[in-house]
């Protein structure tokens, strides 16, 4: 299967739309982006893994001396499926000016994709509703397996004997963020951190990540730039970020939550782990701009707290290894 939107997954798209429309399409030349059903009815898809499409000058002109008859439909490709969002053409096409030129007298535009449905970054007239789901069989999540987490994991993180108390003081930066690695992997998240060449007690930081880069396939360049810094980060299967992590063993506490600032239109939770002395500076902080406006956003939790997830996450697992027969 691959990973770029192909003509197969353009079939795919063309399909489900002959299902709801009960009407079979045609591609309407030169462009192959561009179709017609037998009702009359045009729609022009536009498909990828990446939040950015090009419109052609020749494929405008057909947009635009079509629109009233056209339906304008976009297609996010994932790892295991495929969202079609769709909306009328009118304003798309209205609105061309609004939209980056190219210099073979083309146009460029952007995606938002957000709980509400799809947005045109350029034109935010152009509201697309999802309308199908489409699963792309053989890309279905991969089940847990535990041995392979066994492999890359210090055996005694597996097991029901507790680890050996380790004082703060002795702890790195990079044990911290391997704590919150493992955990993650242990969740079933994908797992992601910068610091991929640092080695902690447990292992390489880039041996435990599952991810050695920030995953491309649900998030833009733009927002990768906002993420690709925090110490650590869980995704979801699809690549879309769930939960950002700053450490702060010895660092200013002011500067990981900036870090976490910028990532806070992304709707994701962050969390500051740090000491337990630290969690007054933390408070101070957020009465101040431009954390208080988001107070609510910023978690903090003490390496104490870390500490007993993860044996909560260690304990969960094998019995979840046992309980299903997993070996």
């Amino acid at each position: 299967m691959q990973d770029k939107f192909s003509a197969e997954d353009r079939k795919l798209v063309v399909a489900e739309l002959e299902k709801i429309q009960k009407s079979k399409l045609t591609t309407v030349k030169p462009s192959q982006k561009f179709f017609k059903d037998e009702n009359g009815k045009h729609y022009c898809i536009f498909g990828g893994k990446e939040d950015w499409h090009g419109v052609s000058g020749a494929l405008m002109q057909q947009l635009e001396e079509n629109a009233p008859s056209t339906l304008l439909v976009i297609v996010k490709k994932y790892r295991t499926r495929i969202d079609v969002c769709v909306a009328t053409i009118e304003d798309f096409t209205k609105h061309k000016t609004a939209l980056s030129s190219t210099r073979s007298g083309g146009y460029q535009f952007h995606t938002i994709l957000t709980e509400d449905g799809m947005f045109v970054e350029e034109i935010p007239e152009v509201q697309l509703k999802k309308i199908r789901e489409i699963v792309l069989v053989g890309r279905t999540s991969e089940k847990f397996d535990l041995s392979e987490v066994q492999k890359i994991i210090n055996v005694e993180m597996l097991t029901d004997v507790n680890l050996p108390d380790v004082d703060e003081e002795e702890l790195t930066h990079s044990d911290l963020q391997a704590k919150i690695i493992l955990i993650g992997n242990l969740l079933g998240h994908r797992t992601y951190t910068p610091d991929i060449g640092k080695t902690s007690r447990y292992g390489k930081l880039g041996d435990l990540c599952s991810d050695t880069t920030v995953p491309d396939e649900a998030i833009s360049q733009r927002q990768i730039g906002t993420v690709k810094n925090i110490d650590v980060i869980w995704f979801d299967a699809e690549g879309w970020p769930t939960h950002c992590f700053e450490v702060e063993h010895s660092t200013d506490i002011t500067k990981g939550l900036l870090r976490l600032y910028q990532t806070y239109k992304l709707r994701i939770k962050m969390f500051i782990v740090a000491r337990e002395a630290s969690r007054p500076k933390f408070e101070t902080e957020l009465k101040k701009s431009p954390f208080f406006k988001i107070k609510e956003q910023f978690i903090f939790r003490t390496y104490g707290d870390l500490d007993a997830f993860l044996e909560a996450t260690k304990k969960f697992t094998l019995s979840k290894g046992k309980f299903l027969d997993e070996d």
